[in-house]
Order: C-alpha cells, then structure tokens, then sequence
C-alpha cells in the first residue's frame, strides 16, 4: 500500500441543457458519495475562468489505493439512476489517478487556483522549472504535484462507459492556490511560457470544498 496521499483529478464539460441538474447532482448526490467511500478525504470543485474544460473537480484520499478498493470500484459498477442520467451528459473528459509527490508548506486554499496538466509525466524538466517559478510568486498560498498512479478503473467501468467519447488521462499535473483571479490569469501567462506547449494550463474559481465526515446512503444524507 502507498503510503502517499492519493488524489482523484476530474476535468470535464457538459451539455448546457443539463447544467441545473448537473450541479444538484454533485451538491446533493455524487460528493456526498464519493465521501462515503472509505479513505476519501475531501472534495474540491472549480469552474473555468480562462481554459478549458470548463469544470474541474478533485477528491482528496488516504493514498492511490483507496481508489482501487473494492468498495470505491464497486460505486462505479453500479451508478445510482440520477449518475446514469448526469454522465451521459459529460463532455471532453479527462479523469486521473494520482499520488501526490509534494504539497508546499506552508499550504492554504485561494479564491482561485491554477491547473497545469502534462500528458507525458516523463516531462520532468518542465514540471520542475513550473513549480520553482511558483514558489518565488508572492501571490502563491501553496501548490501541490501530481503524477499518474496505478488505476484499476482504466480498463473501463460501467460508469465510464455512460460518460461519451470516452475518459483521457494525464501523466501529472500542477495545481497552484492564489488569492484572486487576476494573479491567476498572470502566473497562468507565466507557466504558460515556462513550460511552452508541454501543458493544458486553465484558470479556475472556486465552486466549493467538501470534508468527508457525513455517512451517506443512496438518494440521502444523514
């Protein structure tokens, strides 16, 4: 068992139409799932500001392998009817497995966060030379890394087969925590000519963070 901190990184569009529903889904049901799930620890959501897609949600867990459970594993082979009907309307995903490899300290939430994610976690030198230029920015409350961790959901879910055109990864990523969007906007600029075209760079505000700590049974909290 890893006995780093794991992450579950999800960016994802939407069909317009849905878009009320969407997020009742996610406040009232899915979340409150998620968190159920033994070893996840917190949820995360933003919306785009700059970049795309335009949603970016992320859950905290104990490490990688609680995303293999057999419990979490078993949540996406048997989606509750209002999942089945929320996923079909999912757009241009792109869903990760991660360890976390570092998170700065001292380390707070901001208004807005920056998410730089590489395709190839092999691109070490653009990842490093990313984060040295974000801890010498004053505007910087903290950031975190991620790389690509083992995913037993990758041979596909019921789940993921819901969601169209299909689920594409990473190989890691930067995330980075700023007070407000204008410091966003200007350190995105910054990564973006740091590491060239090696990274998929989007300014999001934040939508909510989530604790985990509230049991949940399907349609209810309590």
């Amino acid at each position: 068992m890893s006995d780093m901190p794991g992450i579950l990184a999800i960016w994802n569009d939407r069909e317009e139409a849905m878009s009320g529903l969407f997020e009742r889904w996610y406040v009232e049901e899915h979340i409150p799932e998620r968190l159920g799930v033994p070893g996840f620890l917190g949820a995360h959501r933003y919306e785009a500001v700059q970049g795309t897609p335009q949603f970016f949600t992320y859950y905290d867990t104990a490490s990688p392998d609680v995303l293999n459970s057999e419990v979490y594993l078993a949540r996406l082979a048997s989606p509750t009817p209002w999942t089945r009907q929320i996923m079909a309307a999912f757009r241009n995903m792109v869903r990760a497995v991660c360890s976390l490899e570092r998170r700065s300290e001292p380390f707070a939430s901001g208004g807005c966060v920056v998410a730089a994610r590489l395709d190839d976690g092999l691109q070490e030198a653009s990842l490093i030379e990313a984060t040295r230029l974000c801890e010498g920015n004053p505007a910087v409350l903290g950031l975190q890394v991620w790389r690509a961790a083992q995913d037993a959901a990758r041979a596909g879910t019921l789940e993921s087969s819901l969601r169209p055109g299909g689920d594409r990864a990473i190989g890691a990523a930067l995330v980075v925590e700023v007070m407000r969007e204008t410091d966003a906007v200007s350190l995105a600029a910054q990564i973006g000519r740091s590491v060239g075209g090696a990274a998929k760079i989007g300014v999001y505000r934040v939508l909510g963070h989530w604790q985990a700590g509230r049991h949940w049974q399907a349609g209810r909290n309590v």
